[in-house]
């Protein structure tokens, strides 16, 4: 039977040999396939660069067409002759280890760096070895000897290199940012509350509620104090299956018609009722688990009376099971619905006579709270809270309808979930948001576009706030994630050294948030100021820069741009005037990732565009404002100054020379002699030139030395006109200087960093009106015409204006 199929395999392959181009055929192949791809070429160019431009000079690019061609066939038989030179072993290695290293970071251009360093590195130390050390090694010439000793030192050091690196955390700022509210005089009242950072009175308890059954945890198996029952959550889990799902569900042991109510809950000691928050994790490995990670805030939470439950999502977190196939994907809108159907629980178990928390729960101050992923999905529970149907499947019933009454999101992803496809709308809660600068995996304050889009409808008192933190990172709101933001191998490229301390990033985390549910839960008003700006209590804070913006519901926006592509109007019906701006555009604000889903106005001034006069920037309101306060939201904008000023320079230049060849025409008669006085002037022309060459060599010394330091935060004059034309005019710095974009590495190499180094992040700026009239006793605080931005305190900036509010 063997000898049957060899011969047909024989038979075959002496078929296909017959077949087999001949050396005359290859050679008429080539000719025609270079011949045909010549004309078309040639035909095809001709049409693009010669006819359809009527130019001659396209001719330039079918001749250069023609030269990269030949360029490239020449390259690949330089490259085939390399390839017959080499090892055929290594045709069996390298495809191999290209697979296998740029799996280990197969992101960016590592995905291809990494490999090569390897294959490199490892290859020069392994011939080097090789050869001294093989028994042909007294065939060797001295030449040969010395060149792998020199290969084996060099990949001995390369790869030594390479290790160090990956283990090295990376390097601290070389140039500090300048704290821009600090430099101001101006402090504001610090608050006379309690510091929310320190334990409150009660006394803390707590237990872990679950399905009993988990295979992995005690504290959700045969230590819970509360079993609780699996809920059905596939109809927002769509991926729970195939190959990944079924080892999913073989680690879990149940699968996603089964998932588990897991809790831990950290409670006050008394009768209550104490109000409630809940707080979920984001994405991590499913089999480090997260949900401990916020103990900190537990423990702190139910001191000061208030109920908190960190919430077990981890069987939906992504794991290297997920490597077989896609995995789970978009599944905030799951991890939101089981925060309410956590809720769900805690209503029944208030109700219940004889239980634990029987009559203990304030449901009238309900609170949702979440990290990364978790971040979105509390936002998305706020919005699922009031639906009746699931959008996205209307067989999926709702009936939630708690008194959610504040949201928290640390360092929130956005649009991972889009309900019907729009990004998630929330209304009528407390929002705040908070964002590190240096934040490795949510690398943009993705946040700020869900800040965008809280809305405030109704008569009650709501606030919404975004804290940006200087030096904070992502993981570091979690002390099991810590300071590193991506997992093996991708976390050794962080630069881990330029972050603050975990202890101070958890204060900042527990000052705010606890803070914030102070205010929205249990009514302590005292603590708002701290949202609208740090300074109100910075004794209870880490030293850093922080950036905050802020908006309430009793807040009139009487400017916002985004009303239409006029720049000349203004939502509300006013009128805007420009003198001697280098930049003036309004567009949506741009982000490290994406944008930020609101538009605002850039304006930019240089005094190198108009030496002699001050750049304004002037609003009109449509009718007098009469309020206590006015506020605006700015940053400062990456770009240019002065965008034309190559342009202005070419005009200027154009002009002056029209002007010396009317001057040459006009003395064309005149004797050109030149006298020793003039001999002399021109002498001393020329060693003022060289001067001139000194003190330029000395200002690129300057400058260099400028580049080293931190530039001046920003500072402007506003003038405020009143119906009778009275005007008062004050200095961005008597509230505070504008902070410069905080421009951060995120990783040990910028070169391998993908997004900016910055981005526009907004602070609320307060002017209380009542004080202009201490500026000009005559000036009517209450009937307030036209506000005026005056750029005369620096020679140049751009800044980003958006939002102009009164109340």
């Amino acid at each position: 039977m063997i000898k049957f199929f060899k011969r047909i395999w024989k038979a075959i392959a002496n078929f296909f040999k017959k077949l087999k181009p001949g050396e005359v055929a290859w050679k008429g192949a080539n000719k025609a396939i270079a011949t045909t791809a010549a004309i078309i070429w040639i035909l095809g160019s001709a049409m693009m660069f010669v006819i359809q431009p009527s130019t001659y000079f396209g001719i330039v690019m079918v001749v250069l067409g023609l030269i990269i061609a030949f360029l490239m066939g020449l390259s690949g038989i330089l490259a085939r002759l390399l390839i017959k030179s080499m090892n055929k072993g290594l045709f069996w290695v390298i495809p191999g280890v290209f697979f296998l290293m740029s799996f280990v970071f197969g992101a960016g251009s590592l995905s291809w760096k990494f490999p090569v360093f390897v294959i490199v590195f490892a290859g020069a130390l392994g011939a080097g070895l090789f050869t001294l050390t093989k028994p042909s090694r007294s065939n060797n010439t001295l030449l040969q000897k010395i060149v792998a000793i020199g290969g084996s030192l060099v990949g001995i050091a390369g790869l030594v290199w390479g290790l160090i690196w990956l283990m090295d955390t990376g390097f601290k700022p070389e140039v500090e940012h300048i704290n821009a509210a600090q430099k101001s005089d101006y402090k504001p009242a610090h608050i006379q509350l309690a510091n929310p950072n320190e334990p409150g009175d009660y006394d803390v308890e707590y237990l872990t509620y679950g399905s009993g059954k988990d295979k992995h945890r005690d504290e959700f198996g045969k230590d819970v104090a509360i079993v609780t029952d699996s809920i059905d959550g596939s109809r927002l889990l769509g991926n729970w299956k195939g190959t990944t799902g079924k080892l999913r569900t073989w680690y879990w042991g149940f699968d996603d018609e089964a998932l588990p109510i897991n809790g831990r809950v950290w409670y006050p000691k008394g009768d209550g009722p104490f109000p409630i928050a809940l707080i979920v994790h984001g994405n991590h490995s499913m089999f480090d688990y997260s949900d401990g990670g916020y103990e900190y805030l537990g423990k702190l939470l139910a001191s000061q009376g208030i109920i908190t439950v960190s919430v077990d999502e981890n069987f939906i977190n992504s794991g290297w099971t997920d490597f077989i196939g896609s995995g789970l994907s978009q599944e905030n809108d799951a991890r939101g619905w089981l925060l309410l159907e956590h809720l769900r629980y805690w209503r029944k178990w208030n109700q219940t006579d004889g239980g634990i928390f029987n009559a203990k729960v304030d449901f009238e101050n309900v609170a949702v709270m979440g990290h990364s992923r978790g971040g979105e999905a509390a936002a998305v529970a706020g919005f699922f809270n009031r639906l009746t149907y699931y959008p996205d499947n209307a067989k999926q019933k709702f009936d939630f309808n708690f008194n959610i009454k504040a949201v928290v999101a640390i360092a929130p992803v956005d649009g991972q979930y889009r309900p019907a496809n729009i990004p998630t709308p929330l209304e009528n809660v407390n929002y705040l948001v908070i964002h590190g600068s240096n934040d490795g995996d949510v690398q943009s304050f993705a946040g700020l576009r869900q800040y965008e889009r809280v809305e405030f409808t109704d008569s009650s008192d709501y606030f919404k706030s975004a804290v940006y933190v200087y030096g904070a990172n992502h993981g570091q709101f979690n002390t099991s994630w810590g300071n590193r933001d991506s997992g093996f191998p991708f976390g050794s490229l962080l630069n881990v050294d330029a972050l603050m301390p975990m202890e101070d990033q958890l204060t900042i985390g527990k000052t705010y948030i606890s803070a914030f549910l102070q205010t929205t839960l249990q009514g302590k008003k005292g603590y708002q100021p701290l949202f609208k700006d740090y300074r109100a209590g910075e004794d209870w804070l880490p030293e850093t820069i922080y950036l905050n913006q802020y908006q309430a519901s009793d807040w009139k926006v009487v400017v916002d741009f985004e009303e239409d592509l006029n720049l000349l109007t203004t939502s509300s019906g006013g009128t805007i005037e420009t003198e001697n701006l280098t930049v003036w555009k309004e567009k949506i604000v741009g982000m490290k990732w994406g944008n930020r889903g609101t538009r605002a106005a850039y304006i930019g001034w240089d005094s190198l565009a108009y030496e002699a006069d001050t750049a304004r920037y002037r609003i009109n309101f449509a009718e007098d404002i009469a309020a206590n306060v006015m506020t605006f939201e700015l940053s400062e904008a990456k770009g240019s100054t002065y965008p034309d000023k190559s342009r202005d320079k070419k005009k200027k230049e154009a002009e002056e020379k029209a002007k010396e060849e009317s001057e040459a025409d006009n003395n064309t008669n005149s004797d050109e002699v030149e006298s020793e006085e003039e001999e002399s002037d021109k002498n001393q022309n020329n060693e003022s030139e060289g001067d001139n060459e000194d003190d330029k060599d000395e200002k690129d010394e300057e400058d260099e030395e400028e580049k080293k330091k931190a530039p001046e935060p920003i500072d402007f004059s506003i003038t405020f006109t009143d119906n009778q034309g009275q005007q008062s005019t004050i200095k961005l710095s008597d509230y505070s200087y504008l902070q410069r974009q905080l421009s951060v590495d995120v990783l040990k190499n910028t070169e391998l960093q993908s997004t900016g180094r910055s981005e526009a992040v907004y602070n609320t700026f307060f002017v209380d009106l009542a004080k202009l009239k201490e500026v000009n006793p005559a000036f009517d605080s209450s009937a307030i015409k036209a506000v005026e931005f005056v750029f005369d305190q620096i020679k140049k900036g751009v800044i980003i204006l958006d939002k102009v509010a009164v109340h």
